[in-house]
């Protein structure tokens, strides 16, 4: 059984994505990227759902945020490929292995950088994006 999910469906468009997926391959993981994983690559998780509720129980559909990180050898390689990432996602909306997302819009961003291999090596820059998702649950 697949896992049924809004990220999931982002994943997939993201890979769809030839400007993506042509600087990524398919180096796109959910939470941790493997330690052997090369530069550059995308991580994703899901940070938060709301559902709207009545007395009567849950309405309407919900909204999940997601963060996809970007990270690259360079500054200006994580701001190219978070900026194609964008152009992909932002205001997107479909149907991905039976996974009805709405649309998704692009709530935050902001620049940082990460020591992934520890102090003694270069620093790892980093874009990360928060998503606002509304799909429609099963």
């Amino acid at each position: 059984m697949s896992l049924k999910s809004p990220e999931a469906a982002l994943r997939s468009t993201l890979l769809a994505s030839t400007a993506v997926s042509s600087l990524v391959s398919s180096r796109v993981f959910p939470i941790l990227a493997p330690a052997s994983a090369s530069l550059p690559f995308i991580t994703y998780r899901r940070t938060g759902i709301r559902r709207e509720q009545s007395f009567t129980g849950p309405v309407g559909t919900p909204t999940v945020s997601v963060d996809l990180e970007f990270l690259a050898t360079t500054y200006e390689g994580a701001r190219d490929l978070a900026d194609k990432a964008r152009r992909a996602l932002d205001g997107w909306g479909g149907t991905v292995s039976n996974v009805q997302v709405k649309v998704a819009t692009l709530d935050n961003e902001q620049d940082d950088f990460v020591q992934l291999g520890g102090a003694d090596m270069p620093p790892t820059y980093r874009v990360t994006q928060t998503y606002d998702v509304i799909w429609q649950e099963i």
